[in-house]
C-alpha cells in the first residue's frame, strides 16, 4: 500500500481519484489491527539518528569529527557494506545516486543491543546531494514504529513528510536555507528510513540516511 503525506500529516492514495483524508494512525488502525500494534524494538533509534545526522547548522566535516570523538563507537578502517545496496527503496522523490560517492567512512557500535553502524559519505562535487548521513542497523522487523518520531526530527532539521509504504518505507524531503544550515545557497533534502535494506548482508537490516 502505498500513500502519500501532505504537510498537514493528510493522506493521499495513489491510484485514486478522490482523496482520503486522516491521520496515518487512523489509516494504520482500520486496515489492520496488527500495524496498529507494532512495537518499538529499538527506542534510542531515532535519537541516535537526530543527534548525529540531523542537528541543525553542522557542517560534515563536524559530523566526523563528532564520531571520531565518541568512544561509543568505533571507527573502521574500511566501508563494510555495500553502498550501492542503499540505492534500492521505495522513494518517489529524488534521490542521490550512491554509486557516485568520492569518500565514505564508517563507525561502529550497538544500539538497544543491536549491531550499528553509522557512514558519512561525500558525493561528486556536482551531484545534487554532496554529503549524506547513513544509520543502518540490524534485526528490525519493520519501520513503521519509527515514521511518527523521525518526522518530527526530519521536521526540525528541514524536512517534511513526502510518502508512505507501509510497513517498511518512509520518506523525508525539503531543502535547507543558508543561515540555519552552512550552506552558501538553498540545498534539497532527501532523508528515508527502510527496513528491507539492501546493504547489509541481513534480510532484516534497516537503513535510515539523510542526504543534503
Amino acid at each position: 500500500m502505498s500513500i502519500l503525506i501532505d504537510k498537514n500529516t493528510k493522506v493521499i492514495t495513489q491510484g485514486m481519484r478522490g482523496i482520503v483524508f486522516g491521520t496515518i494512525a487512523t489509516l494504520i488502525a482500520f486496515s489492520s489491527p496488527a500495524l496498529a500494534e507494532a512495537e518499538e524494538e529499538s527506542p534510542n533509534l531515532v535519537p541516535a539518528f537526530a543527534k548525529t545526522c540531523l542537528m541543525p547548522g553542522v557542517a560534515h566535516s563536524d559530523r566526523i569529527a563528532a564520531l571520531a570523538a565518541d568512544e561509543t563507537w568505533e571507527t573502521q578502517e574500511s566501508v563494510s557494506y555495500d553502498l550501492i545496496g542503499l540505492q534500492p527503496s521505495r522513494a518517489i522523490g529524488s534521490k542521490p545516486k550512491f554509486k557516485h560517492y568520492t569518500d565514505a567512512a564508517q563507525w561502529d557500535g550497538e544500539i538497544d543491543g543491536r549491531k550499528a553502524s553509522f557512514l558519512l559519505l561525500t558525493f561528486r562535487e556536482k551531484s545534487r546531494f554532496r554529503h549524506a548521513c547513513v544509520l543502518l542497523v540490524e534485526g528490525l522487523r519493520n519501520a513503521m514504529p519509527y515514521g511518527s518520531d523521525l518526522k518530527t526530527a526530519f521536521k526540525a532539521f528541514g524536512a517534511g513528510g513526502k510518502s508512505v509504504d507501509l510497513v517498511h518505507y518512509y520518506e523525508f524531503a525539503g531543502t535547507l536555507k543558508p543561515g540555519k544550515h552552512p550552506v552558501e545557497a538553498k540545498q534539497k533534502v532527501h532523508g528515508e528510513i527502510f527496513s528491507r535494506s539492501q546493504a547489509g548482508t541481513m534480510k532484516e537490516t534497516t537503513h535510515i540516511y539523510v542526504a543534503y
